[in-house]
């Protein structure tokens, strides 16, 4: 018997060139490495991103491109990250999954996470199709991270990693018809530094009218430089290199990233606000500046003002954010060394290690010296920013919250990034290339998360299960608790911790 043909591979028409990509088992398509930006060489390597060169025939879109150069870097976030990847000059592009070339499906474009520094839209947790699958096209975006995004340099625009992704949905208005999605229906949505970036997006100019929704996973506008803050890296970068600030776009590659590297652990290691200011708070160097020009202010001022992207949000964290960054700390822990480590965390929020984990210790008498410091981080870099973000967004917009896993006694629980794997799990997917965090054991949990999610993509109230998210009170703590259990409305348990910062003078 004669084996059926296979299938034509589908191409599509871009405006730079037609790509070539290829079937999927489970009846998707998949177009992936196609550029949305120019590579990235020696000489644009810190300017603003540029057009694709036009290409003659077709281009293969059948196999994952290059991701931006990086190294493992600082703690768990490195150490956990997808840095083994094959790096290249041409990583400005995306990834696309679609259920079919015809038709208007909604978008959903995701900026991955890994502390701006490491990651990738090639992670294999994003390969699943799982949004494809359910009627999505998902697009994933590579941009440029660590020095090459985020250092601040003379002549220079800032804020290169954001452009590039405003340069990415700016790509995905002009072309992703072609690939059987509509425009006008486009979600913008990450996690960790992918959810902070969505926040920050939405306070560009640049980016306005450009997504018709935003949903940031773990976090919003955490640890963003001043300009001052950004000048006082710059200077610590070109001692590293024993270089002039004005040389350091001439750096050979591999050694800014050596460099980039050894700053990112030195910050994560000795956070110092005197060295590092508001970025002490994240543990992360490279963060995006507040340069009054493609950033004017901070996201949460914006917001209250409704001077932000004027979209519905979903936003939200996992109950025990700060549980896998806990690996770090030392066996003999007490409240005295809690409030050491945690001194130079607080400094830029106007407060000292010992007066925020009295306070902890006041609120939540039943937690121990790990716990306090797990309370404390995994508030101070996730859920109060996602808390403000939220109040701020929804007084003029409106907003879902929504609270992820189960909790456990002295903050523990879900672990920051622990939603990922059953929120892009595909049923009948192979998960053995997946790290075992990422992986999904619960089906029930997996189904839940994905309709929550896949819900808010569509254009509809956030819903799961026959609950729906109450729309967030700017005044109130209500959010959607999905958990192995099922899911429900609650308040957030989150919510009255935010008054013990009271005091603290500036944003985080």
């Amino acid at each position: 018997m004669t084996a059926a043909p296979a299938p034509a591979r589908p191409v599509v028409e871009t405006e730079a060139g037609r790509v070539a990509g290829l079937h999927e088992p489970q009846g998707t398509l998949a177009f992936l490495g196609v550029p949305y930006a120019a590579p990235v060489t020696a000489r644009n390597r810190f300017q603003l991103p540029e057009p694709v060169t036009p290409w003659a025939g077709l281009r293969a879109a059948d196999r994952l491109g290059p991701i931006c150069p990086q190294l493992p870097t600082y703690g768990p976030v490195g150490r956990a990250a997808a840095s083994i990847l094959a790096a290249g000059e041409d990583f400005l592009t995306v990834n696309i999954r679609t259920p079919g070339l015809q038709g208007r499906a909604p978008v959903l474009v995701w900026i991955h996470g890994g502390g701006y520094a490491v990651g990738s839209a090639n992670e294999p947790v994003l390969q699943s199709g799982a949004f494809a699958a359910s009627g999505v096209v998902e697009v994933t975006v590579n941009y440029r991270l660590g020095a090459m995004g985020f250092l601040s340099l003379p002549g220079c625009p800032d804020n290169r990693g954001l452009l590039d992704q405003i340069a990415a949905l700016d790509w995905v208005q002009r072309n992703i018809a072609g690939f059987g999605g509509d425009p006008a229906r486009v979600t913008f949505a990450g996690r960790s530094a992918g959810g902070f970036s969505v926040a920050a997006v939405m306070a560009m100019p640049a980016a306005r009218g450009l997504f018709a929704r935003a949903m940031p996973q773990s976090g919003a506008s955490t640890g963003l430089n001043l300009p001052e803050d950004a000048a006082r890296l710059t200077r610590r970068m070109a001692a590293a290199l024993d270089l002039p600030a004005d040389r350091l776009q001439t750096v050979p590659l591999d050694r800014l990233i050596a460099a980039q590297r050894d700053l990112c652990n030195e910050s994560y290691d000795r956070h110092d606000a005197a060295r590092d200011g508001r970025a002490a708070m994240l543990g992360v160097p490279f963060v995006p500046v507040i340069d009054g020009v493609s950033l004017p202010d901070h996201p949460e001022a914006l917001a209250e003002r409704g001077a932000t992207a004027p979209v519905p949000m979903m936003i939200g964290c996992t109950t025990a954010e700060y549980l896998t960054h806990s690996g770090v700390l030392p066996a003999w822990l007490d409240m005295e060394g809690a409030a050491r480590l945690l001194d130079q965390r607080v400094r830029p929020m106007g407060l000292t290690g010992e007066e925020i984990v009295a306070r902890y210790r006041a609120a939540l008498p039943g937690h121990g010296p790990a716990g306090i410091w797990r309370a404390v981080g995994g508030d101070l870099v996730f859920q109060n920013p996602a808390i403000r973000f939220a109040r701020a967004q929804g007084r003029h917009r409106p907003v879902w919250k929504y609270l992820w896993g189960g909790t456990g006694p002295d903050e523990t629980g879900a672990a920051h990034g622990a939603e990922v794997g059953h929120v892009w799990f595909r049923p009948g997917m192979d998960q053995s290339p997946l790290p075992p965090r990422q992986r999904s054991a619960d089906a029930g949990l997996a189904r839940r998360s994905h309709a929550l999610w896949l819900s808010f993509i569509r254009g509809e109230e956030p819903a799961t299960e026959g609950c729906t998210a109450p729309r967030h009170d700017p005044e109130g703590a209500g959010v959607i608790h999905v958990d192995a259990g099922g899911a429900r409305l609650a308040r957030d348990p989150f919510g009255a911790r935010l008054d013990l910062w009271a005091g603290g003078a500036v944003r985080s």
